[in-house]
Order: C-alpha cells, then structure tokens, then sequence
C-alpha cells in the first residue's frame, strides 16, 4: 500500500483515513519535505504508524487536528542520511489500519436481535442502550477488533470518572461527555455499582459479537471496579430515623403537590418492596385473595418491569396503609379516571423513580439524615432486619420481598401464595 505521493519533486503523505471515522474526507495529506523516495517512505511509514495509534485511542479527533499532530511527528522523526532497509521492510514498518464491522453498526444489530427475541423489557433495553451509548460518548466509534485490552481498560477507568446526571446539570450544558470526563474538574461520580453495571452490558454486547464471529475475544470479560461489601454499600433505618422520616404530619406538607411523597415512604416502610415497584403499582393491582386486601407487583402491563422472575409477588396490605386511607386514596385515584396509582410520575430514562429518589434524598438530609448509605432501598434493608428479628421463615422473607429462593422445597414445589402467614409476618413491622 503506497503511502507517499510526488508533487514538484516534494514527496507528501498520502494516507487514507478509516470512512467509519472520516465519512467526509477520504485522505490525509501533507508534505513530508524530502525528495528522497527512501526517506520519504521512511518518514512516511512512521507517521501512518503514529496516526493509526492515535486513532485507535482518539477516535474521535478532527482532521484538522490530525494534520497538526502530524507536523510535530514530522519534525520529531529522525531522517536516516541514507536508506536503512528495502523497499519491501518499510513498508512492513506500518500495521494497516484495522478493518471491518464497526461497533456502532454492531450494536445495531445486537439491539434490534435484542428486541425481535424479546431478550429485554423496556427498562432493561434502555439501559442497554444507555450503556452503549456511554461507550460511543467515551470512546467514539471503530471497528470492533480494534477494540482491545487497552481500550477496554481506558473505557472502565473513563466511566469511573462520568458525573452523576450528565444530561441534567446546567454546568455540563454545552460540553460531551468525554470533555468533562477529561476536563480533570472535580464533581460527584456514577457510583461503583453503576460503573460495573454498565460493563457488564458492555460486556453481553461483546460476547455477542463474539459468538457471532465479529472478534475472537471479549477484553471486558470480568472486568469492574473494586467495591465495598454490601454492608458498606447501604444500611438500614434505626427506629429514629423511621420516627423521623415516617412523621404524617411532615409527609402531608411534603405532598401538598405530590401525593406519591406521602405514600411512598409508608409504602416502601410497611412492604419492603423496592422504588421502582411501587412506583410503577397500578389501580388494578389492587386486588383481594383469600378475603385479605392485597396488591400485586407484576410486568403484565407497558411500563412495568421487574427485576428478576421471583420479583412477582401479591402481598397483603399491612394494617396501617388501610388505616391511613391508601384504599380510599386508590378510589379517588381511580374517579379521576387515571390508571396508575401515581398518574404524575413520568419515567426518566425508562425509570418512574428518578424524580422521587432525588426527593427522597432531599428529604432525609433536610431530616439530618446525612449518611449517604441511607438511601430509600434501606426501607427494605430494614423490613428484611425487622422480620427476622421477629423470626419469621427466611423462605417466607424472601417470597414477601421478591428474592429468588433457590431451595427446591419452596422454589418448584411453593407455588400456592402462604397469604394468611404474610399478613401475620407484617404485623411485626411497626
């Protein structure tokens, strides 16, 4: 492949630049300042050399930039004073630029599989999507067997130092992501869990293009970030803190515009269900069994996502809530002719929690609760303590709060939902 090319006895670079980075500019051109066919390939083989290593690490640099770049290897490249090997070894000097599929038309294809198989709920094909789009933000576009084991560890340690709501904080307005990323300023980060979630999307895509023959290997296989242990990564409520936090009269000022403020926290407090499954709860998951009034937290509407298949689950309305009016509220709801318990919560990146969660945060640190371990999910950590400091069944625990119970006694042959001995279990929550 020839690299150089002659004009007025000057020899010029005369590299082709990849169409899935440049789709407008096909070339790089620029004079190498000799006239000696050697030397000019010489020159010319360490700077297609140079180019392609920026690239592959900067894909996303403009031309303009390239050909500036290129200037100073130019002048930082010692000619030899005559030729030092053949004709045939310069040219074995350079690696050609790698070709083939791109990761962008790849992931294409990976998400519209995705979707025709029914692999993702909505939720989960929103994160896919959201971790590939992180990938393309980070790290721009190339073939998919350019991306190696270097690549891959400047994705993990470029993730790691992604603010926390990119698209919503107005100091960001006007910037990518990889320029704040770069930028060495000082913000709030994703956490770790966030950070390792998005690889192991990153991940699936890679090991699909590899089961599909693209790559020969997957670079983020096993890949993440060190953690904590998972009791430093949240803790449960003290009995102040649930004093605090579940005070009617405070929730009732706090949802003078948004009723889900005060019964949200109640919720997550007297059923241990998670954000996102109450906020997602609809009118006609309220529900009677057994003669006992029940809600259902299920996926068998638009909108509705659970975590895995033991997330499915009725539970018993615990005393409180219905002393408290959530029936009526249900009612009222339903008069007004709405579907969803909370008709004014609208998902965020597929999520219906995003808004109460930063509430929520507000909330307890307006309360003094400022350890940042204390988040709404210690509703749950504190429901699972209190059961058990009540000695209710583990397995019974687990069909209450949705955890896959992997025994064959109550994960195969369970099936019947123990109603009466769930609504017994609640009353040791207070």
């Amino acid at each position: 492949m020839a690299y150089i090319v002659r004009r007025q006895s000057v020899y010029y670079l005369n590299l082709r630049l990849p169409k899935h980075l440049f789709p407008n500019r096909h070339t790089l051109r620029i004079s190498l300042r000799v006239r000696e066919r050697q030397a000019a390939l010489f020159l010319a083989s360490s700077l297609a050399q140079q180019v392609n290593s920026h690239l592959r690490e900067h894909p996303l640099t403009a031309p303009e930039t390239l050909r500036a770049l290129c200037g100073q290897w130019r002048e930082a490249t010692p000619q030899p004073s005559v030729p030092t090997a053949p004709r045939a070894a310069s040219a074995a000097i350079h690696k050609p630029i790698v070709e083939g599929p791109a990761l962008a038309t790849l992931s294409k294809l990976y998400v519209e599989e995705g979707k025709r198989g029914g692999t993702w709920r909505q939720g989960s094909t929103d994160d896919v999507e959201r971790a590939l789009a992180d990938l393309f933000e980070l790290m721009g576009d190339m073939p998919a067997a350019a991306f190696d084991a270097h690549q891959a560890r400047l994705l993990k340690e470029r993730l790691s130092r992604c603010p926390q709501y990119f698209g919503l904080r107005p100091e960001f307005k006007g910037k990518t992501l990889k320029q704040v990323v770069e930028s060495g300023s000082t913000y709030k980060t994703i956490t770790a869990v966030t950070v390792n979630n998005r690889l192991r999307k990153l991940t699936a895509f890679l090991n699909w293009c590899k089961v599909n023959r693209y790559v020969t290997e997957n670079p983020l296989a096993g890949m993440k970030v060190m953690t904590g242990s998972a009791k430093e990564a949240r803790l449960s409520f003290d009995r102040h803190d649930l004093v605090a936090l579940l005070d009617h009269e405070a929730l009732r000022k706090e949802a003078v515009k948004h009723q889900w403020r005060f019964w949200l926290p109640l919720l997550g407090r007297y059923t241990g269900a998670r954000l996102e499954e109450l906020c997602q709860l609809r009118l006609d998951d309220f529900i009677e069994q057994q003669g006992i009034q029940c809600f259902r937290i299920d996926d068998s509407c638009e909108g509705q996502n659970l975590k895995n298949t033991g997330s499915r689950r009725v539970l018993p309305i615990h005393p409180t809530l219905i002393d408290l009016g959530l029936l009526q509220h249900v009612e009222a709801v339903k008069a007004a002719g709405a579907y969803h318990l909370f008709p004014d919560l609208e998902a965020v990146r597929g999520k219906l929690g995003h808004a109460p969660s930063k509430w929520f945060s507000r909330y307890k640190t307006k309360l003094t609760i400022t350890d940042t371990r204390k988040t709404f999910h210690s509703f749950r950590h504190t429901f699972i303590d209190d059961l058990r400091d009540a000695a209710i069944q583990d397995s019974l625990i687990k069909r209450m709060v949705g955890h896959e119970d992997s025994s064959v006694t109550f994960g195969i042959y369970g099936s019947r939902t123990p109603i009466a001995a769930m609504r017994e279990a609640l009353l040791s929550i207070k």
